[in-house]
């Protein structure tokens, strides 16, 4: 007759204690939750801190345009002249960040673009990069590109707003915002019309081979059945 051993865990105030019969070495792993919101959509990014940043900097700028007010006020119910102009250059560095991180960064790796200037002498040359064979990930463009237009659409709309308000001191901010934004806007646009115009370019030299591919084909095959015509003519 076998004989099992008994095990019997009590604790201090004799009740047993339950979770001392399960070893937690030998119990699987609890499955962990899904990620959920923006985490869940960033999970489908191939640089999620690059589309992080590509919005960041325009946030910033954005906030402390539509909230500095309160920072700028004094005691007495008015504007600071020092508060307001802390706001303002706070905001131009965040734009020219924006800047930037958009024209060097996220447009290289988000959707393999890029645009430069080079300046020889007195001349300057604007260069308009597009990487070839480059896969894109679709959300990294549905990102990068929805915000590149929607960023001089918002700024847009503040300008107009500043000027039935006759806000002209802080039109300095949306000014800037505005020239900053469509440069980037005018620069990726390029990049995507020469990238565009590449494609075409290769499509119609890849047809023109294969025509002529054909044409040779066509050819040589008329050539070499001359000779077996002449043969059956002879004989």
């Amino acid at each position: 007759m076998s004989s099992h051993d008994l095990h019997f865990t009590v604790s201090q105030n004799g009740v047993e204690d339950p979770s001392s019969l399960y070893d937690p070495a030998t119990m699987p792993d609890s499955p962990r939750a899904a990620p959920s919101g923006i985490w869940a959509q960033l999970s489908a990014s191939s640089h999620p801190t690059v589309c992080i940043f590509h919005v960041l900097f325009k946030l910033g700028a954005l906030f402390l345009y539509l909230f500095g007010g309160w920072f700028a006020h004094d005691g007495r119910g008015g504007t600071s002249g020092a508060n307001f102009i802390t706001v303002t250059v706070c905001c131009m560095l965040l734009l020219a960040a924006d800047f930037w991180v958009v024209k060097n960064i996220t447009g290289r790796l988000l959707v393999g673009l890029r645009w430069w200037n080079k300046v020889e002498g007195e001349t300057t040359t604007w260069i308009f990069e597009s990487a070839q064979n480059r896969q894109v990930n679709k959300f990294d463009s549905s990102v990068f590109w929805t915000v590149l237009y929607v960023t001089p659409l918002v700024w847009s709309g503040l300008f107009f707003i500043g000027v039935l308000k006759f806000n002209l001191g802080w039109l300095i901010i949306v000014v800037m915002a505005l020239a900053l934004s469509m440069a980037n806007v005018y620069g990726y646009y390029k990049c995507s019309t020469d990238q565009k115009a590449r494609f075409q370019q290769m499509m119609q030299q890849g047809a023109q081979a294969g025509a002529m591919s054909v044409l040779r084909s066509n050819m040589l095959g008329y050539l070499a059945g001359v000779p077996q015509q002449e043969q059956r003519n002879f004989v």
